[in-house]
């Protein structure tokens, strides 16, 4: 769908509204039955907002899914000091039922010699690395903290 820019005097016509304005738009409704009213047929990727459970919706072609689609924290540990200018990685599996597609990931530390980094991303597993950069060896067990948000449903391949 073609995007529209309107002017100062311009008019909305129905046409507009079917063909433009309801994929501008997040439609705000008191509920998934007053929307199922509203749009009795949504289109994929449409979103919508219910104020009744306060969350985005988005159609996925068949059925209306919440935004975020999945959200998790999670810890992993690194085990052993780390010399000055070396690195680790420690691998953190995700439920697959959850997260069917690569989540976005972020993540920190509790050390203040090493910095935490998100090495590789697939819907299963975040590889996340530490490396210190700092003037001393690491602490033996340095906890890594994260937070993965997948915004879609689905595969992996779309």
């Amino acid at each position: 769908m073609a995007f529209k820019t309107w002017t100062i005097g311009d008019v909305l016509t129905a046409s507009d509204m079917n063909s433009y304005v309801a994929y501008q738009t997040v439609s705000i409704y008191g509920s998934s039955a007053i929307r199922g009213t509203g749009i009795p047929s949504g289109t994929a990727g449409q979103p919508s907002y219910l104020t009744d459970s306060k969350r985005v919706e988005t159609y996925d072609g068949t059925n209306w899914q919440p935004l975020p689609a999945a959200i998790a924290t999670f810890t992993a540990t690194q085990s052993g000091a780390l010399a000055v200018n070396t690195g680790a990685t420690v691998a953190v599996v995700f439920p697959t039922s959850r997260f069917a597609v690569a989540p976005i990931v972020t993540v920190n530390t509790n050390s203040t010699v090493l910095t935490a980094y998100v090495s590789a991303v697939t819907a299963g597993t975040v590889t996340v690395g530490v490396f210190n950069n700092g003037a001393t060896s690491s602490g033996a067990t340095t906890t890594i903290y994260g937070i993965a948000v997948a915004m879609a449903y689905g595969t992996a391949a779309g």
